[in-house]
């Protein structure tokens, strides 16, 4: 006899610890989501060295947005004609929507043909670079030309856990992966904050790096600066697989299936 009323409380105890493990599990915590955790809390100014930036290069298959002025009212519509529409392939910011941008393709050998200048070679330089160049060959039939240049297709693209993964077009020449994750609207709850992937195209490689947005050094890193097709990947964390509706319903109905068989078992016994 007592051993049974041992055995019988063995089981209600672990019947009423299953029964907490099912409610802790399908309790919930808010997890702390923040980036450069190790700068501390307070009203105290942190300074942090920035990295190093160098302009982005023009390389092939780049799209140059050229405006050239003179007093020829007429030439300008000329010279200006060449910044013709063409698709992005990105979006302009939250929106889903394709964004069209004008401008001079370079060709594949590195060239963009102007009118009245005719081939200008433009790959491997920097914008001012490109608009000094473009500045001294028109000043040839033009006096005093402003002209300039910018990238009409400085796009990046950014996947993975953030709230709205997409490519986007860059209005600028030197954002940074910040930048970039609020154009996608923040990383959600579950992206890997001290894991994120930036993969680049490098002189016909791809050059992959991780970084990690909780250490302020993020912000020294060579790669804290974006360039021109840049993808920036943000991993999920283990906690978001927990989270699935099949790993939770998997959990549940083990714990039912134990249960189940512990509720018959205490009846058969009881009830012996």
């Amino acid at each position: 006899m007592k051993i049974l009323k041992s055995l019988r409380s063995s089981i209600l105890l672990s019947v009423a610890a299953m029964l907490f493990i099912a409610g802790f599990m399908s309790s919930c915590t808010t997890p702390r989501i923040a980036i450069l955790k190790d700068i501390p809390e307070g009203s105290n100014v942190n300074y942090v060295p920035l990295s190093s930036f160098s302009s982005p290069v023009v390389r092939t298959d780049d799209i140059l947005n050229i405006i050239v002025q003179t007093l020829d009212v007429q030439a300008n519509s000329i010279l200006n004609q060449g910044n013709l529409p063409v698709n992005s392939g990105a979006v302009t910011g939250s929106t889903t929507q394709q964004a069209t941008v004008s401008g001079y393709l370079v060709s594949k050998d590195g060239t963009i043909r102007m009118p009245y200048i005719g081939a200008v070679h433009v790959k491997g330089l920097t914008t001012e670079q490109v608009r000094d160049t473009i500045t001294s060959k028109i000043s040839f039939y033009f006096k005093e030309p402003v002209v300039n240049v910018r990238f009409a297709n400085f796009k990046v693209t950014v996947l993975g856990e953030v709230k709205n993964p997409s490519t986007f077009l860059v209005p600028n020449e030197k954002p940074s992966i910040i930048d970039a994750l609020g154009l996608a609207g923040d990383l959600t709850i579950f992206g890997k904050r001290e894991n994120v992937m930036l993969i680049r195209d490098n002189e016909g490689q791809k050059e992959i790096t991780r970084l990690n947005l909780d250490s302020s050094k993020t912000i020294s890193s060579p790669y804290f600066y974006l360039r021109p097709n840049d993808v920036v990947y943000v991993e999920a964390s283990e906690s978001k697989v927990l989270s699935t509706d099949a790993y939770r319903n998997r959990n549940f109905a083990l714990i039912a299936a134990g249960l189940s068989f512990l509720t018959v078992l205490t009846a058969r016994l009881l009830f012996k």
